[in-house]
């Protein structure tokens, strides 16, 4: 294809916007993201039809499009500029455009999200509001805040990913980007609601998480998921989000004194960054953690001292 010239016209716009959703689909971006991109994109093909210059490529367009959302949250309006940003810079790569607007245009700035975890007897209570029957239920929410894993990747687990030899328990997971990991299974009480459940199912193979129709159903679906959570958490009498299983199993990590290297690779985070978050440790680890370094320090000066004598 050519490069677009200044008059270029919205249909061809929209031409490029569906190949790069395409390309979305094919490099295995998160359905999430993918969903976002597409609402976000389509509006902006839409704005670009009603203008007398559709130059889609001037920061100006841009700028303009961008005004429309200054009554959302910088959250929200920092998801639209990350799919134009995704798009230009796609187009700008294989020389579809001429320049990138977005690089001549301020970003919204986000302060970085506070890592907000449960304490483990808030979790324990949800978790035994859940019918002892409900046995996926169980075994999903306890999956989920033993090792970290994000929904999505719990909900693409399949029984080949298992590997149950004792003493060695553990699983793999497809996370973001397609980056496979190896997850340590070292609760004993998961590992062994692992083995009831897959004794109950007679899952052998597919899917880990079904939909219950006779144990026969398709995959669990995240809105289901989230639904039951927000179920079994006002059971509780407790007010959270799914996603802080995530955060709760992080901070527990930190708080026992687990390395953030060792955290970043359990969590599957590309960047160290990310990680830090989880770094803020209750008061009471982080003066235990000083006592004790204190205590070595002081055992080697009095170690030295004995020497010198």
């Amino acid at each position: 294809m050519e490069p677009l010239k200044p008059s270029a016209q919205p249909v061809e716009l929209e031409s490029l916007v569906t190949t790069f959703l395409t390309e979305l689909l094919h490099t295995n971006h998160a359905v999430a993201t993918q969903k976002a991109y597409q609402g976000d994109l389509l509006k902006f093909c839409q704005f670009c039809r009603c203008q007398a210059t559709p130059e889609f490529f001037k920061p100006q367009t841009v700028r303009t499009f961008l005004a429309n959302f200054a009554q959302l949250s910088p959250a929200s309006r920092a998801r639209k500029e990350a799919a134009l940003a995704s798009f230009f810079g796609w187009a700008y790569k294989r020389e579809l455009i001429t320049t990138n607007p977005l690089l001549r245009l301020e970003r919204v700035k986000l302060d970085p999200p506070a890592a907000r975890g449960l304490e483990r007897q808030q979790v324990e209570a949800i978790l035994a509001a859940i019918p002892v029957q409900r046995l996926r239920d169980r075994l999903l929410f306890r999956l989920l805040f033993e090792t970290g894993l994000r929904v999505g990747e719990a909900l693409t687990l399949y029984v080949e990913d298992l590997d149950l030899s004792p003493d060695d328990e553990h699983l793999v997971v497809c996370g973001k980007g397609g980056r496979r990991r190896t997850v340590l299974l070292d609760a004993p009480s998961l590992v062994v609601q692992l083995h009831q459940y897959l004794k109950r199912t007679g899952y052998k193979h597919g899917a880990l998480f079904r939909a219950e129709k006779n144990y026969r159903g398709g995959p669990l679906r995240y809105q289901s998921v989230r639904q039951l959570w927000v179920r079994y958490a006002a059971k509780a009498g407790i007010s959270c989000t799914l996603h802080q299983l995530r955060h709760s199993h992080a901070t527990e990590l930190i708080n026992q004194g687990v390395s953030l290297g060792t955290i970043r690779k359990r969590l599957g985070h590309k960047n160290l960054q990310t990680t830090l978050r989880y770094a803020e440790q209750a008061d009471d680890t982080a003066d235990n953690e000083l006592r004790a370094w204190r205590r070595r320090q002081t055992a080697d000066q009095n170690l030295a001292r004995a020497k010198k004598r």
